[in-house]
């Protein structure tokens, strides 16, 4: 017999599937960033979708400012401006957005979360912006770009 919590399993959601861009999902999310299932799935994909679109404007915001044609692209791009993205960078882009929707959900999860900690990490901005500067790095290394540029300074 178990006391403990038990969540209802809920199906895993696709995110930005037939896009031409790397589909993830909520499942994946839950994994990679080790998400408690205690979290709405909807929440998560609401938070994926927005942390999709941020990280594909910045990329396409980068190729557009830059001649199309330009080499200094670190990818091929379709017809549409879509990156052909290889394997590596489909795990950078991935990364990214998943790293940029946990900052995303930090204030959500600790509104979730309330039980009484010492060390409530999702109560801290710090920790928020720090996993906010991953993303901004994995973005910034899709790019080609190093870890800082001049407009940070």
């Amino acid at each position: 017999m178990s006391f403990g919590f038990e969540a209802t399993a809920q199906d895993s959601i696709a995110i930005d599937i037939g896009s031409n861009w790397p589909a993830l999902s909520t499942g994946e999310f839950r994994q990679h960033r080790r998400i408690p299932e205690m979290f709405e799935e909807a929440v998560l994909a609401d938070s994926l979708n927005r942390s999709v679109a941020e990280v594909q404007q910045q990329i396409l915001n980068f190729i557009i400012s830059n001649d199309e044609t330009d080499k200094d692209v670190p990818f091929a791009l379709s017809a549409s401006l879509v990156p052909d993205f290889s394997e590596q960078q489909i795990s950078i882009y991935r990364g990214a957005v998943y790293a940029r929707s946990h900052a995303d959900l930090l204030g959500y999860f600790s509104a979730v979360d309330q039980k009484d900690a010492g060390n409530n990490k999702a109560q801290d901005d710090e920790q928020q912006n720090t996993i906010l500067a991953q993303s901004n790095r994995s973005v910034r290394l899709l790019l080609g770009l190093g870890r800082a540029g001049v407009h940070s300074l």
